[in-house]
């Protein structure tokens, strides 16, 4: 399971830049949680859609309902005590911060394309290509962290006791 936040839903549902990467979220993780009001944050970026005359009213509208019925059973209401908490300590809106609350109560990571989240936040926030990449099974060793002797000099020898 996983958090989305609003600007993956709109990915997925609208034919947008970012829609392959959130369908392969999607494929890669399809148990999506989110918090109660991410139906409101999706409408008001399908109502500017609108505006701009990307999309009607009426498919806006078709579009809001799918999705609707997709995250019917996925709702979650995280605390309000908490997300007032994460907000003003993270220095987020209330509503980032419920997807951040949620994220951290279901000991689970929050796909986000929100910057800010992404960099207040990162014990829990990953980018949508951020969670697509597969975990480094090799460890990257710093310039420097052994000592070792240069083969071109030779080595110094020492006595041993007695003799």
């Amino acid at each position: 399971m996983i958090v989305v936040d609003a600007n993956v839903i709109v990915a997925l549902v609208r034919d947008t830049t970012r829609t392959p990467e959130a369908q392969a979220v999607h494929a890669m993780d399809s148990d999506w949680a989110v918090p109660s009001l991410w139906q409101y944050e999706v409408l008001n970026a399908l109502l500017n859609e609108v505006k701009v005359g990307n999309l009607t009213l009426p498919l806006a509208v078709q579009v809001a309902d799918n999705a609707a019925q997709f995250f019917e059973k996925q709702i979650r209401f995280p605390r309000s005590e908490d997300i007032l908490a994460t907000a003003r300590s993270a220095g987020l809106t209330a509503y980032d911060a419920a997807y951040v609350v949620l994220a951290r109560s279901l000991n689970t990571v929050l796909i986000t394309e929100d910057k800010q989240i992404l960099r207040s936040c990162p014990d829990v926030a990953r980018s949508m290509r951020e969670f697509l990449s597969p975990p480094s099974s090799v460890l990257k060793e710093s310039k420097g962290s052994y000592k070792t002797k240069s083969r071109n000099k030779p080595l110094k020898r020492t006595k041993r006791d007695g003799s």
